[in-house]
């Protein structure tokens, strides 16, 4: 592909567009270093490139964020403290983050997505171990990520019926959470996806942290497992080795925020205008999940 070519239908920003937004971050590099853009699919609410950046004595690898819309949550202020204070072993430190655009620019780390990386040699005690070392060296969040608090900002105010009656919805006062459940509140990813982790030869590193905030870890456990499709039965064994003294129906509400969150922000993408066919089906998914639930 040449650098003066569009890059994907999906998206109809050139090279050169491109190459201008990234001098408009970083004015020290030169427009005639970067080239070999290549558009990244998979990103809902953000575009991503990877390209290059080459001179005379080095070439080296970045990716390239471009916000395409706001999402309910998303603070890039607060996204910009947050990986200030990550530690470099767990996620990829951004060359530059504008906290006006979110426009964001990283360097490549090679390696290969877990959720192709897992149809190999790891196994879910893998996954455990990745997941109480993830939670071991996160720093403080300064934001909490509410479910039942968020719903309205990703759905408005044309809620079906049957969600508005669900019941992790009606403790929307100041404490919206019972204090057995604020106890064990911590960082957390909150979109711990297998597209969001990269398996390399040093180590996991954890991608988009656009929902950091306090939550709990067992929402990252089911991200996980319901990300790889796993068999049920292995989530309550997943978990007593994750936190071994963890309720069952903790785990019963951490499932039912997962599956609303799952919902909402799918209803949401579609009624920004995102109809691609995997948005559509997690709609449908989300829906039968939520509805196999038996208080509702």
């Amino acid at each position: 592909m040449s650098n003066s070519d569009p890059l994907d239908p999906i998206d109809d920003l050139s090279a050169e567009q491109l190459r201008q937004q990234i001098l408009a971050a970083i004015p020290d590099w030169k427009g005639d270093d970067l080239g070999e853009f290549q558009f990244l699919s998979g990103g809902y609410s953000n575009a991503n490139y990877r390209f290059d950046r080459s001179s005379s004595d080095h070439r080296k690898r970045y990716v390239l964020r471009v916000p395409l819309r706001p999402q309910p949550f998303v603070d890039r202020v607060a996204e910009a403290q947050w990986y200030r204070q990550l530690p470099s072993s767990i996620g990829i430190q951004p060359t530059v983050l504008d906290s006006q655009s979110g426009l964001m620019i990283s360097p490549w780390v090679d390696g290969i997505l877990l959720t192709d990386a897992f149809k190999g040699d790891i196994d879910e005690a893998d996954l455990v171990d990745y997941l109480i070392r993830l939670h071991r060296n996160l720093p403080s969040a300064s934001r909490h990520y509410h479910v039942p608090t968020l719903l309205p900002e990703f759905v408005g105010e044309d809620m079906p019926p049957w969600i508005e009656k669900h019941p992790l919805l009606h403790s929307l006062d100041d404490n919206p959470l019972p204090a057995s459940d604020a106890s064990y509140l911590v960082s957390c990813h909150n979109d711990l996806n297998p597209w969001n982790i990269l398996v390399t030869d040093a180590g996991w590193i954890t991608l988009d942290w656009e929902f950091a905030g306090t939550n709990d870890p067992l929402f990252d456990l089911i991200s996980l497992h319901q990300g790889l499709e796993l068999e049920d039965a292995l989530l309550p064994e997943m978990a007593a080795l994750f936190l071994p003294e963890f309720e069952r129906s903790r785990l019963s509400r951490a499932i039912e925020a997962f599956w609303l969150r799952e919902w909402a922000w799918a209803t949401f993408q579609h009624r920004s205008g995102n109809r691609r066919p995997e948005v559509v089906a997690q709609i449908a998914t989300a829906d039968k999940k939520l509805r196999r639930f038996k208080r509702l």
